[in-house]
Order: structure tokens, then sequence, then C-alpha cells
């Protein structure tokens, strides 16, 4: 959750929470309301819906402290209900893209490689990867997430997270070369 506490110190704030401490709940916000924040935006890109399922996130937190079994870390408690949340409001609209599709990988464009640096190039290549895809990437690299809190999150075995891991990677890697970035010039 934030390298400051240790997971026992988490488990310790969200026993406050639970008893209905706000001054524990607002701590527990503020350490991590940007990780969900930014979770969530990279699943499903719309920030009034992120933003939207972020209050529902943490009103469940609050509701529901006293549910944590202590399973497994806090954040990957937390995840996995904005992600719940994300996934019903997913279904709730109309033509939104199934998270199991895998769309066609090349749409035409090349970007001009002097207007985007490496950062632009990674973040273009991540939007082209499926939803599914860019989910499990963005769970293991920029949440740093261990493949059995992913197993938890997404409720999949762990044989299962490292699969997708090894095709998302692998789709990464035809994508940045289909828009002419080869592996050594990152």
């Amino acid at each position: 959750m934030n390298k400051g506490l240790s997971p026992k110190e988490e488990v310790v704030l969200l026993k406050k929470v639970s008893e209905g401490s706000e001054e524990a709940f607002k701590e527990l916000y503020d350490l991590t309301h940007k990780r969900v924040y930014f979770y969530l935006y990279r699943l499903l890109r719309d920030k009034a819906l992120v933003e939207d399922i972020l209050v529902e996130t943490f009103t469940e937190v609050w509701k529901g402290a006293d549910k944590y079994k202590g399973k497994s870390q806090v954040i990957t408690w937390m995840m996995g209900i904005s992600r719940n949340l994300a996934m019903n409001e997913l279904r709730k609209v109309k033509g939104h893209e199934n998270i199991d599709d895998f769309p066609d990988l090349t749409n035409g464009s090349m970007p001009d490689p002097e207007k985007f640096d490496r950062q632009r190039f990674i973040k273009e290549a991540i939007l082209r990867l499926s939803k599914k895809h860019r989910e499990i990437l963005d769970l293991a690299f920029f949440h740093e997430m261990t493949y059995q809190e992913i197993s938890e999150i997404l409720a999949i075995p762990v044989n299962t997270v490292k699969t997708r891991i090894f095709y998302a990677k692998g789709a990464l890697r035809e994508i940045m070369g289909r828009i002419g970035v080869g592996r050594n010039e990152l």
C-alpha cells in the first residue's frame, strides 16, 4: 500500500476504520486513493466513470472494513473491490469492449518518431493492448503486485496470471515493433 507502512500496520489501520475511525479512514484514503484511481483509469479510460467508481470503492471499504479477512494485503483487497465495481459498470454499458476480446493490434497509422518520446511510445503501445492484457500488465508492473495478489484480484489461478503476463508481454513487444520501437531502443 505504502512503502512506509508494514502489512501489519495496514491491517491495524483498516481495523480502526472498521471501528468507525474517520481519521484512520482519511489516512487509508490518502495512502491508497492514487493507486486505485490509476488502476481504474488504465482499465476504464473514462475520468468521470473512474471518479464515480473510486467513490464507490471507498464507500464499500468504509462500510465493509470489518469484512476484511486478512488473506491478502489491504491494497489487494481494495483493488479487488474496485475491479468488481468496474466490471459491474462495464456490464451495464451497452456496446462496451468485452474484456476477453482481442482488438486488431494494427490500426494502420504509425506515430511520428520525432514527435514521441519513449514514455509516449510505451503508453501508445499499452493502450493498443486488449483490456485483459492491459489490466494484467498494469497490476504486475505499475502496481508491483505479486502473481498471488493478481490472482486474488482477478479471481483466476496463479498459473493463468503467469500465462496472461507472458502473452501480454508478447503482444506488447509485437505492438512496439509495429510502431517502430525495438527492444534496444527502450
